[in-house]
């Protein structure tokens, strides 16, 4: 007989989650939202796959925005991009359907250009995995995403997380049926993917250009 987990765990409503190349700031609208709409809400193909979007314009994207960021059971977070020197929001992290009693949460995001195939994409998900199932000591964080969303499915697999399996037409949206698989990583899973993520960030790891030595997969 297993153990019994220390529960509840602590709210995950930290205000700065800080970083190297990338921080992650709790979503304030108003603060956020422009560069949010500029880095990620425009463009309708980053939406294809995420039930809320595509958004007519900048005040339907900052209206969803606000209404989420005040949603119980739920806290958001916007990429900064710190590369270059500047700050820029780059990003959108949601978790959700966060269960303190039961210690479990899911994470899902929006990435923008600043991120895709970059450092901080990663570092994002390093991060906020961290806080998480380190810091935070919760048992599961999910990473659901239909089977059609290949790229989504491989970052799944590259970050670590397990597939468990697919759930059939959980959701009608969009014209057509919404399929859905499930991705976790446990937290006794948690310490050597966690020392992976570490391996691949290390400066030593990146050339003068900043591109990688060793890949993710191959630590």
């Amino acid at each position: 007989m297993s153990n019994p987990p220390d529960l509840p765990r602590p709210p995950l409503d930290a205000d700065l989650l800080p970083g190297r190349t990338v921080d992650l700031e709790r979503v304030d609208p108003a603060r956020h939202g422009p560069g949010l709409w500029r880095a990620i809400g425009r463009d309708p193909a980053l939406w294809e796959y995420i039930p809320p979007g595509p958004f007519d314009d900048e005040a339907a994207f900052t209206a969803w925005l606000s209404s989420r960021a005040a949603t119980a059971g739920q806290t958001l977070y916007a990429i900064i991009d710190k590369q270059g020197g500047g700050r820029s929001e780059a990003g959108l992290f949601l978790l959700l359907q966060i269960n303190p009693e039961m210690g479990t949460a899911e994470m899902g995001l929006v990435y923008g250009p600043a991120l895709s195939r970059r450092i901080g994409g990663t570092e994002g998900v390093a991060l906020l995995a961290g806080y998480v199932l380190g810091t935070s000591g919760y048992r599961r964080l999910e990473w659901r995403c239909g089977p059609d969303n290949l790229a989504s499915v491989r970052a799944a697999g590259r970050y670590g997380f397990t597939f468990e399996g697919t759930h059939r037409q959980t959701m009608w949206h969009k014209g057509r049926n919404w399929d859905t698989e499930y991705h976790a990583i446990l937290d006794r899973e948690w310490p050597p993917i966690a020392a992976r993520f570490r391996a691949w960030l290390a400066p030593e790891n990146f050339d003068d250009r900043g591109q990688q030595i060793r890949p993710l997969g191959e630590i």
